[in-house]
């Protein structure tokens, strides 16, 4: 910090040192955060599993109380990573040159306000009973209708005003086709996904924390592109955890609300339709991996299932992205090592496969546990009358 200060004391105001010292500081916070995080993660599961196995082998019927309080701690440091790591991405959105104008931060920013706050009354409602659930999801869903309608208008004049010289060669049939496309690939596979009776309460808490330790993990990358998009620490595992255990519907609803909130930590938007197909559509998509624990043969074998939901929801994934790269970046194209803007697209994007590794060597790992399988399948029991979410009833094996 010091070096950096005497580097560029000459020729630079107090007032700019100043602006460098405190920029450079909340960019270190950034990448050494997300790291913590990520040694904390791994230490905290190594510890845990090392407890489990011990209770497994000598206090066995005291498995699942530790079950619960391993949640809370897990609940608990998703949550406030996440909320620490907004607050340092809020600062860096408004302040840093080159990130993303109040123009496009807002409207995003009060898109997953109401997602949010939509959530909670969602929550509150599920204490009561399931009407108070539908009118609550009625009031978040005109919510969430009346801020994206907003959000696309206002991104639309942004583009207008201020990007659409920059990007000549942008193809807007090319963009909307593709997102028409991507919507239907969603409508469909939330048509076929199983209509499952799960505990309101218990699905939203589930979603919220699978949310919330997504968001914290994103933060650890091993590599970030200069134009949107990075190699992270399995950050998309709670999110296919989730959609294998409580279905397709609710799987996709939650990857599209975490997609929205990924637009505010990694943005690069130039177009409203290119937004859609890079966050929304494309996080989207990995709702579509738990629809192999629902509808196909493969059930029977949730390992099987969740690799290749896994597979197929990251390439829908990476076509989004690709399709996102050649109608609306294809002038950042680098033509002189790839023929076409569909062959830079193509290798530019793929490091979402490398993402998906990571996520299936993880996500494996779990699997392999039949501990961790047997509280999946506790977890995600369809609901029989009984309003306590959190009872401890036995549970047969």
């Amino acid at each position: 910090m010091i070096n950096l200060l005497l580097a560029s004391a000459e020729g630079s105001t107090p007032d700019e040192l100043i602006a460098e010292a405190v920029d450079a500081l909340f960019e270190g916070l950034t990448s050494q955060l997300g790291f913590a995080i990520l040694y904390t993660v791994v230490a905290l599961a190594v510890l845990g599993l090392a407890v489990a196995l011990l209770m497994y082998r000598f206090k066995r019927d005291r498995l699942k109380d530790y079950a619960k309080v391993a949640f809370g701690v897990v609940a608990g440091l998703a949550i406030m990573a996440t909320v620490l790591m907004a607050v340092v991405t809020f600062y860096q959105i408004n302040n840093y040159d080159g990130g993303s104008p109040k123009e496009l931060f807002q409207p995003i920013l009060a898109l997953v306000c109401v997602a949010i706050g939509g959530g909670c009354l969602m929550g509150i409602a599920s204490f009561f009973n399931k009407f108070a659930v539908k009118v609550a999801a009625i009031i978040t869903g005109a919510g969430l209708l009346g801020a994206f309608i907003a959000a696309m208008v206002l991104m639309t004049r942004y583009f207008e005003t201020s990007q659409s010289e920059w990007y000549p060669s942008l193809s807007t049939t090319g963009l909307v086709v593709s997102m028409v496309i991507g919507i239907l690939i969603l409508g469909v596979a939330f048509f076929f996904g199983k209509k499952a009776t799960f505990s309101d309460t218990r699905s939203i808490v589930y979603g919220a924390i699978a949310i919330a330790m997504s968001f914290a993990l994103s933060y650890a990358r091993f590599i970030h592109l200069p134009q949107g998009g990075s190699v992270t620490f399995a950050s998309l595992l709670p999110l296919m955890i989730y959609c294998c255990m409580f279905g397709t519907r609710r799987g996709i609803v939650v990857c599209l609300i975490y997609g929205c909130l990924q637009a505010l930590q990694d943005t690069y938007i130039i177009h409203p339709v290119q937004f859609l197909l890079d966050y929304p559509l494309a996080f989207g998509m990995i709702g579509v991996s738990g629809f192999f624990c629902e509808r196909t043969p493969l059930k029977k074998n949730k390992l099987i299932a969740f690799i290749v939901g896994a597979i197929i929801a990251v390439v829908l994934r990476y076509a989004c992205h690709i399709c996102s790269g050649v109608f609306a970046f294809a002038d950042y194209a680098d033509l002189e090592t790839y023929d076409t803007a569909i062959a830079y697209s193509f290798a530019y994007n793929s490091f979402t496969i490398v993402d998906l590794a990571i996520d299936l060597a993880a996500g494996i790992l779990l699997l392999l546990s039949p501990a961790f399988r047997r509280q999946m399948d506790i977890a995600s029991q369809p609901t029989k009358g009984v309003e306590d979410d959190f009872s401890d009833e036995d549970e047969t094996v």
